[in-house]
């Protein structure tokens, strides 16, 4: 009974190893495609994939951000080429709790071939790290995050009944057209076997990357991203234009202020941090780039992707 993840990464460096080192406790197989990583998280990847770890390493050129689309060809073709029964849809910055018993029991009363939501509970940004080899985000961020996350699906697998199970924005829902009580598939499982602790944002740096990178390949995705009325990415949006607003001179303190606004403290939850138990050997494969390096790179991406589009 082989449980598997499916992910998109993307200048994931400060997270990647223990992304998948922590996983690997709960999923036999992981499926990581890299899309377009300028950072260190390709090399990062190919070494821990050398060290034997059961993972598989794919690239994406595409630089739009279109997720879903691109994780249901992910599963399609993985459900094609492999033999798997349990399937999680996890980000870089998320880490899986699982109870393989009580997953297995809910399959062995109601069968394969259905999609269940998975619980998540988010981190509190806390501040920077120290600047010290050993050092870790975890190490500040163990607070845990009172506002309610959205949930994440998974996929009881099943070849015939999930051959059209489509992957929602997020990975938060899945759908099938077919079925004739609505397309909407995911349910609630009577007794929860998995929970999500998620880390979204880590550092002033990774802030400024995911929220502007991030923006960016949003944008890239369709038109008309940035009108008012439309829902998708508005996190992204929200947190671009506070960050243009500052100059791009955001510190610790702009981070708190612009993710929490006046509810820091009223959002601190408990302290329940993350059992990090296993040294991480690849920290000195991080390129650590500045913001400018990576937007360039980007940018540099997204024209030769429009050029390779244009007929000769």
């Amino acid at each position: 009974m082989q449980t598997v993840s499916l992910t998109m990464v993307k200048n994931e460096e400060d997270i990647i190893e223990t992304f998948v080192r922590y996983n690997l406790k709960s999923i036999d197989h992981m499926f990581i495609a890299d899309n377009l990583s300028t950072d260190g998280t390709l090399d990062i990847l190919k070494a821990l994939k050398g060290e034997g770890l059961p993972i598989t390493i794919t690239t994406d050129d595409d630089p739009a951000y279109k997720q879903n689309s691109k994780i249901t060809a992910m599963y399609r073709k993985s459900f094609q080429q492999n033999d798997f029964e349990y399937v999680f849809l996890l980000d870089a910055d998320e880490f899986l709790e699982l109870d393989r018993e009580v997953m297995i029991s809910l399959e062995e009363s109601h069968g394969s071939g259905a999609a269940y939501y998975v619980p998540r509970i988010g981190y509190m940004y806390a501040g920077e790290v120290e600047d010290s080899p050993r050092a870790s985000f975890f190490d500040v961020m163990s607070t845990t995050d009172r506002e309610p996350e959205s949930d994440k699906a998974m996929i009881f697998h099943d070849a015939v009944k999930c051959r059209r199970f489509r992957i929602g924005i997020g990975s938060h829902h899945i759908t099938d057209w077919s079925q004739k009580d609505g397309p909407r598939v995911s349910i609630k499982p009577e007794k929860e076997f998995a929970l999500i602790r998620h880390f979204p944002i880590r550092s002033v740096d990774q802030y400024m990357r995911k929220s502007l990178l991030g923006w960016f390949a949003l944008q890239l995705r369709m038109a008309g991203v940035n009108e008012p009325k439309r829902t998708i990415g508005s996190h992204w949006r929200t947190q671009y234009r506070l960050i243009l607003e500052q100059d791009c001179k955001v510190g610790p303190a702009d981070v708190i202020s612009n993710l929490y606004g006046d509810r820091y403290a009223e959002r601190c939850g408990k302290r329940d941090a993350l059992n990090v138990d296993f040294e991480l050997k690849y920290s000195h494969m991080m390129r650590k780039q500045s913001l400018a390096t990576q937007i360039a790179r980007m940018y540099e991406n997204s024209i030769d992707k429009m050029w390779s589009q244009v007929p000769s």
